[in-house]
C-alpha cells in the first residue's frame, strides 16, 4: 500500500471519499496518532488521490450532485476490528501467513502433538535424491508454518508483523508473497543441508530474512521509506551469533542464516530493478 495523503482527524474527508467512489479509485483510510490517512495500492494511485485532494480543498473539485457517504463508510470500526481491517488491507499476505501459523499452533498444540501436523515436516527426500512429488515441493515451505510453545509462536508472528507491515506495502502483496515464499525455503533447506532433520519449524528464518532484505535495500536506496535503524539489524545479527554459540541444539540457526541471505540476495536484486526502472 501506499500513503497518498494524511490530515489532522477533526477534517471531514466524506466529500473527498464521495470523489474518489464516483472516479472508482480504490483507497482505504485508516487513523493513526490523531490523524487520517488516505492509503492506494500503487503510486501511482497515490499520486492521482493526492491531486485529487489538493483540487477539492482549493475549490476546483467538488464531489457529484446527490453523492451521500455515511461516516461509517469513511472512517474503519474503532477498536480491535478497527485493527484488523487496517492490517488486512495494509498487508494482508502477512495477516495470512500469521493466521495460518496460528491455526497450526491450535491444531499441534503449540508443537506439543507434532503427529498431527506431520504432513508440515521438511520432505524426506527420495533414493534419488529428489523430491518425491507435488506435495514434497510444498513441504519445502511449511516448516516455517510449526511453532514449538507459546513464546516460539509470540516471539516470531510480533516480528514477522512488524517487520511485514512495512514491506508489504512498500513491495505490493504479490511481489512480497514471493519473497517470503524464497526466503522460508531457503531457510528451510539450509536447516536440513546442516542437521539432516526433518523435524524443524519455525518462521524466524523468514523473520531473519525480512531483516536482510531491508538492509540491503536501505542501503541501495537511501532514500526510500522502507527503512530500519542500523542498531535494531546489528542486534539481530549479534543474537545469530550468540544463539548459535549457545543454543546451537535448540535454535535453527542454520534456518535463521539460510533465510538473512536470502532476504540479503532478494533485497539487493529487487532495489537494483527498481533503481534500473528509474534512470
Amino acid at each position: 500500500m501506499h500513503r497518498a495523503v494524511a490530515v489532522s482527524a477533526s477534517l471531514d474527508l466524506r466529500p473527498l471519499v464521495a470523489i474518489l467512489t464516483a472516479r472508482g479509485v480504490p483507497h482505504h483510510i485508516t487513523e493513526e496518532s490523531g490523524k487520517l490517512v488516505v492509503w492506494a495500492r500503487s503510486e501511482l494511485e497515490a499520486e492521482l488521490i493526492s491531486e485529487y485532494f489538493d483540487a477539492w480543498q482549493q475549490g476546483r473539485l467538488q464531489p457529484p450532485e446527490g453523492a451521500a457517504i455515511a461516516s461509517s463508510e469513511l472512517l474503519p470500526v474503532k477498536g480491535m476490528l478497527q485493527n484488523l481491517v487496517n492490517a488486512a488491507w495494509l498487508a494482508p499476505v502477512t495477516v495470512m501467513l500469521i493466521a495460518a501459523c496460528v491455526v497450526v499452533a491450535l491444531i499441534s498444540n503449540l508443537g506439543v502433538d507434532a503427529y498431527a501436523v506431520r504432513g508440515l515436516f521438511f520432505p524426506e527426500l527420495n533414493q534419488s535424491g529428489g523430491l518425491s512429488g507435488p506435495l514434497s515441493v510444498l513441504q519445502l515451505f511449511t516448516p516455517a508454518l510449526l511453532h514449538f510453545g507459546a513464546v516460539h509462536l509470540i516471539f516470531n508472528t510480533l516480528w514477522l508483523w512488524y517487520f511485514g507491515r512495512v514491506m508489504e506495502p512498500e513491495l505490493r502483496s504479490w511481489r512480497y508473497l514471493l519473497i517470503m515464499l524464497w526466503m522460508a525455503v531457503a531457510g528451510n533447506v539450509a536447516q536440513y543441508v546442516w542437521t539432516g532433520a526433518t523435524n524443524f519449524g519455525g518462521m524466524s528464518g523468514v523473520v531473519y530474512g525480512q531483516i536482510g532484505f531491508i538492509w540491503v535495500w536501505q542501503s541501495l536506496l537511501p532514500n526510500s521509506q522502507l527503512r530500519l535503524p542500523l542498531g535494531m539489524i546489528m542486534l539481530f545479527l549479534v543474537a545469530l551469533v550468540l544463539m548459535e554459540v549457545l543454543a546451537s541444539g535448540y535454535i535453527a540457526s542454520a534456518a535463521h542464516a539460510g533465510g538473512l541471505i536470502a532476504g540479503m540476495l532478494a533485497g539487493a536484486l529487487a532495489a537494483l530493478l527498481v533503481r534500473m526502472r528509474h534512470r
